[in-house]
């Protein structure tokens, strides 16, 4: 029992917003599918803003010659609403499942916010949630039911993460249904992977393996930054907090068994070159020193059993 599929994440397609050819970086990702020869492909959320004059993009990817998943992220429908994004992404609901090669693959949305005193999902009629990230209680019961239900190893798909403190944030409530399905039955769920943070890191929450995937595209700072020529700032006024990545990042993941998890990361450099000492100064956000901003997707080897996470940076 073997499958591969090809994940990535924060494309952030907007031409008159970023200077990365998004066209481009989509192109070079399907094609890396395509010669991988993996059973699928998965976005991990914030794909494209605008979505009225950059719908073609989505097309592309949901057009490829290899089965294409999305997932919702938080800036997806920040222009559009939920009910276009989903007509867009050509999905019946923002969570939902699929089975391959023996495996349960689970997508989670949990861009849902309290207006109210009821969780309602993000739009962008509302005033712009920065409360948003938790999983209504609907949802809740459905991914037990889901997980609870499968004949197969579980994967879960979410924008946000369940392995980060700033992540989902009813996430103890996920973990403990994913507890209490592998207390029940070893290996009920074997991987979490998700987007959003724009970082490259790989570990074990409760013996699941957890993959917080790199953006395809850069790297945003909240200090601002000089590295560019003038003319990339009057263009792009928002490149003052971003460090751009010169390539497109992706990840081929591979589930063998239960026993053992590959990911074949990217290599890659910045946009510009920075030096470390800027580098550190801009990068506020990072959690430590083994997630930080890279222009990568490390290459890790997941022993499942022993809980061993080996890493190989490009």
């Amino acid at each position: 029992m073997a499958v591969s599929f090809l994940a990535f994440a924060d494309l952030h397609h907007e031409p008159k917003v970023f200077p990365h050819d998004a066209k481009r970086f989509l192109d070079e990702i399907i094609a890396r599918g395509i010669n991988a020869k993996v059973s699928f492909m998965v976005q991990l959320g914030d794909f494209l803003h605008t979505p009225q004059e950059n719908r073609a993009l989505a097309d592309v990817f949901a057009e490829a010659p290899i089965p294409a998943y999305n997932i919702f992220g938080n800036h997806d429908n920040d222009q559009e609403s939920y009910e276009y994004i989903l007509d867009m992404y050509r999905l019946r609901n923002g969570y939902y499942y699929f089975d391959r090669e023996g495996y349960r693959f689970i997508v989670l949305d949990p861009n849902y916010s309290a207006v109210n005193g009821e969780l309602v999902h993000y739009n962008p009629n509302q005033a712009r949630s920065h409360n948003r990230g938790e999983i209504p209680p609907n949802q809740m019961s459905w991914l037990e039911e889901t997980i609870c239900g499968s004949p197969f190893p579980c994967v879960l798909f979410s924008h946000q993460s369940l392995e980060r403190t700033d992540g989902i944030k009813n996430r103890d409530e996920v973990w403990r249904i994913i507890c209490r399905a592998n207390r029940s039955r070893e290996h009920a769920v074997i991987l979490c992977v998700n987007g959003h943070y724009h970082c490259d890191y790989c570990t074990f929450i409760n013996g699941v393996c957890c993959l917080d995937l790199n953006s395809s595209s850069y790297y945003w700072t909240d200090p601002t930054n000089r590295l560019y020529p003038q003319e990339v700032y009057d263009k792009f006024p928002i490149s003052d907090h971003c460090i751009f990545y010169k390539n497109p990042l992706s990840a081929v993941v591979t589930l063998t068994g239960t026993d053992r998890i590959t990911v074949e990361g990217s290599g890659g450099e910045f946009l510009y070159p920075i030096d470390r000492d800027e580098l550190f100064r801009l990068d506020q956000r990072r959690l430590s020193d083994l997630r930080v901003c890279a222009p990568y997707i490390s290459d890790y080897s997941v022993d499942l059993n022993r809980q061993i996470v080996e890493k190989r940076v490009h």
